[in-house]
């Protein structure tokens, strides 16, 4: 069950990520709603998928250490980091500025680049997670030994 869950938090988080960044982002600015209620709106939802990644990448932790593979555990406790850097760090910080009216400053620009680079850093850490995830043979096979 853990090498399941552990396919299935690392594999939804992945999905969910690239349907944000490829697609829910991208219709949001190119909508025609105006570009603040367009940045309110990816702002709710990256908000909530980093609720999501922190959440999910817990749980993929933790299924990697009680299946005994510790080295597992990494790429989700990495994409982890980079979720709460983004939840608790950058997202605040992008909306703080939208906020005060100045999105045309060097510091929203960087930490829109920041934002993306963390998003990066997360698809590219899962990616590794669900190459690296255990198969359901393996896991027939390990339990029934």
């Amino acid at each position: 069950m853990a090498r399941f869950l552990y396919r299935l938090c690392c594999g939804t988080l992945l999905g969910a990520q690239l349907f944000f960044a490829a697609v829910a982002a991208q219709i949001a600015f190119r909508s025609g709603l105006d570009r603040r209620v367009a940045g309110d709106l990816v702002g709710a939802m990256l908000a909530r998928l980093d609720s999501a990644a922190l959440a999910l990448t817990a749980v993929a932790v933790l299924c990697a250490v009680l299946i005994g593979r510790r080295r597992l555990a990494v790429p989700p406790l990495l994409a982890g980091v980079c979720a709460a850097f983004s939840a608790l760090l950058v997202t605040p910080a992008i909306h703080a500025i939208r906020i005060g009216g100045d999105v045309t400053s060097p510091q929203f620009g960087r930490l829109h680049a920041a934002s993306f680079v963390l998003l990066l850093a997360e698809v590219a850490l899962l990616i590794v997670a669900v190459w690296l995830a255990p198969g359901s043979e393996e896991g027939r096979t390990s339990d029934h030994t």
